[in-house]
Order: structure tokens, then sequence, then C-alpha cells
């Protein structure tokens, strides 16, 4: 399994190899999120994000591949800018890999009352808080058909939008670089989500670049938001008007914890995936 520090010890290799390092912010436990920018700092920067949900950190795994791959095939600098950020829910890997031994003790009484007594957290979602980081961001916030507004493992949208020190962080690193596509990776069910509420002459251009996504990872292009709110894509879409897509790798049929030969069949799908959006974006 990817853990966070297989993420500190690539993230070294990365910067010596060129990449450009810093956190973003910290975690509920106080845990330092890196990212890892590849290009220059011209206007068109792009954002590649994982894991904000616990059980889904084989999207770590994935994206610092991608992070080497780009960096050995392009360069460390070209036109344009991507900034790889791993792992968010740093907090939430940690206790789905590790159990209550890897949070801080006054978190574990609380968390265990949460999963419903049981100390087996390989199923969860949430941050540390029980928030579920993907319907906490400020977009139709607790609209979603699948929120819920007490702690639990999943879908829980948190007191208020952004309550979450993770939400912040990925909110102010998309706001300060301006942001101009973002992807997140998920898993499972190899689709692509584009789509939140947007008119035209946005969604015909949202629409568009998914359609490009499509016939790379030949995953199905999902229309409509399927209930969604709250989320990452959904607040990049609605607030910030850019194109922002839900990659959903692996499929449907793997159960969890999805083990790293998963990644086998997805990795020539998505290798190039952010080079390419990128320059799909470039002006």
């Amino acid at each position: 399994m990817y853990t966070y520090y297989n993420l500190i010890a690539d993230v070294k290799n990365l910067e010596k190899m060129g990449a450009k390092i810093e956190n973003i912010g910290k975690t509920v436990a106080g845990v330092s999120i890196p990212s890892i920018h590849i290009g220059d700092y011209s206007p068109n920067q792009i954002i590649i994000q994982g894991a904000i949900h616990a059980r889904e950190y084989i999207t770590s795994e994935l994206i610092v591949r991608q992070a080497y791959h780009t960096i050995t095939r392009y360069g460390s600098t070209f036109k344009g800018g991507i900034y790889f950020v791993p792992m968010i829910n740093i907090d939430g890997v940690a206790l789905c890999q590790y159990g209550l031994s890897a949070v801080p003790v006054l978190k574990r009484s609380f968390l265990t009352d949460v999963n419903g007594g049981s100390t087996n957290f390989t199923l969860w979602k949430a941050n540390i808080n029980a928030v579920d980081l993907n319907t906490n961001f400020n977009a139709r916030w607790g609209t979603g058909t699948q929120n819920i507004k007490y702690p639990a493992p999943a879908n829980y949208i948190g007191p208020y939008p952004e309550s979450e020190p993770e939400t912040r962080a990925l909110v102010e690193l998309t706001n300060r670089i301006k942001a101009t596509l973002t992807i997140s990776y998920h898993a499972e069910g190899q689709e692509i989500y584009w789509e939140f509420y947007q008119v035209d002459p946005e969604k015909s251009r949202d629409k568009k670049i998914g359609e490009e996504f499509a016939k790379i990872t030949n995953y199905k292009l999902i229309d409509g938001t399927l209930g969604s709110a709250g989320g990452y894509k959904d607040w990049c879409i609605e607030k910030l008007k850019m194109p922002a897509y839900t990659f959903e790798i692996i499929p449907s049929s793997v159960s969890f914890p999805i083990p790293s030969s998963a990644l086998i069949p997805e990795w020539s799908k998505n290798k190039d995936i952010p080079y390419k959006a990128l320059n799909l974006i470039l002006v």
C-alpha cells in the first residue's frame, strides 16, 4: 500500500530531479500537505489531486507516478505548470491503513464511536473529524442526495463549508495560483464527471475537454450531477468557472483495499493526462 511515508520519500526524490516542492497547509493532526510543481509559473496552472477520500489512497500512488513520468518525459520546465497534490486526506489515509494507532489519542474514542464501535477503518472515507472532505466545499453545500449532517465514515458535510483544514488548503492553493483546470482522482468506476450546473459557453468548453479525456482513457463520460454537491470539482466549476473533472479509476469489481497491482491496466491510460490536460487549456 502507498503511505504518507512513501509520499515524503518520493517528494524528496522529485525535488532532486527538478520539481518544486511546497507544503500547501496542514491536516487536522498538524501534518504538512505537500505539493509537487513541474513546469514554469506562467498564467496557465493546473491541479491534479488525489486521496481526498481516505480509502482511495491508490490515487496517491498514481499521481506520484504521473509526476515522475512528467518530469522524465517533458522536463522540469515547460509552458504552464502542473501542481500535483497526491494526498489531501493524509490523516484519513493513515487511519484507513494503520487504524487508531495512527491518529492522536484524543481522537480515538470519537472515531471508534463514529465507526459503530469497530476498530476496522479500511473502508473509511472521511478525515479524522469524520467529515467527508469532498462534501465540505462551498458549492451548494449540504444539498447533495447522499449528504448527511452528523459525523460519519462518509458523506458528512461538516459543520459549515470549508470547516476542515484540508479543504481550506486546497481552496487556498487553487485561488492563489489562479488555476485554470483541475482533475480529482477517485476510485472506483472508470468514469469521468465534468458537469455541475454550468451554462454555455463554459458547458460546451468543459464537455469538449471531457470528451478528449474520455478518448484518451476509454473511461465513460458522465453527463449530469447525479446528486453531487460540495465537492472540489463542484466548487471549481461553480465558483471559479473553470473546467474541473473527477476521474474514477479502477473497475468497480475491485474491492477495497485496492492493491497496487490494480494500477497496472490504468497506468497507460493516465500517465500523460496531466501534461495533455495542461495543453488542452493553454491559451
